[in-house]
């Protein structure tokens, strides 16, 4: 079944924005129902025009983890962050927050104009993947902000580290993954500092987009 996103409700009705309009278009649904979601909660609609769906009920539905799991992602090729972005969203994370460290490509920074497209890229993924609740993309960070964050349990990626493995985690969660060039020896000095805990992934070494779906399939 479709499911859609709206922020506008009159009565028993919400009205539907550009965007869906033109998806609803080309899937040509007519008599057919679909979901939409409002402040986090689901509800079974129908169209009866161009520009509203009528509510039919609401729906008991959350596909949401009762913690908040925030992910750090450098800025990398734009191309692998919103991979990195879309996979996020599927596998539950809350929060998204890019960041600059000391090995971040400067040919990467010009993704902080593009936050428009990657905010289409979380609401389709959050559609695809029945989501309630649409992650936050943060502005971008400094990696001594990501390692400073009032979260108790965090969690950095590092190629280095022998020997401890990501374990599953029931509680508020900051996943942190390296660029291209990893991380810098002052950096895990830094984190270590903050008492972020330093894991090992696999034997080989993943891009910054398959750590992320590893991680978050792992704490999961």
């Amino acid at each position: 079944m479709y499911k859609f996103f709206s922020n506008k409700k009159i009565d028993n009705y919400f009205l539907i924005d550009e965007e869906t309009k033109k998806h609803l278009k080309v899937i040509r649904i007519k008599s057919a129902d679909f979901l939409i979601n409002y402040k986090n909660e689901f509800y079974l609609c129908n169209l009866v025009d161009n520009n509203k769906a009528l509510i039919q009920k609401k729906l008991d539905i959350n596909n949401e983890l009762d913690y908040e799991i925030i992910v750090a992602i450098p800025l990398i090729k734009q191309n692998n962050f919103e991979i990195a972005l879309q996979k996020a969203t599927e596998l539950g994370a809350t929060q998204i927050i890019p960041y600059i460290s000391k090995f971040t490509d400067s040919s990467n920074l010009n993704l902080k104009n593009k936050y428009e497209r990657f905010q289409k890229i979380i609401l389709e993924a959050c559609q695809q993947s029945f989501r309630n609740k649409i992650p936050i993309l943060k502005e971008i960070h400094t990696f001594e902000q990501i390692i400073n964050l009032d979260i108790k349990n965090k969690i950095l990626a590092y190629e280095n580290k022998k020997e401890n493995p990501i374990a599953k985690s029931l509680e508020d969660t900051l996943l942190i993954v390296g660029p291209e060039g990893g991380f810098s020896e002052l950096e895990i000095s830094l984190a270590k500092q903050k008492n972020v805990n330093i894991v090992s992934l696999t034997k080989t070494i993943l891009r910054a987009e398959t750590a992320i779906i590893y991680m978050l399939s792992k704490i999961n």
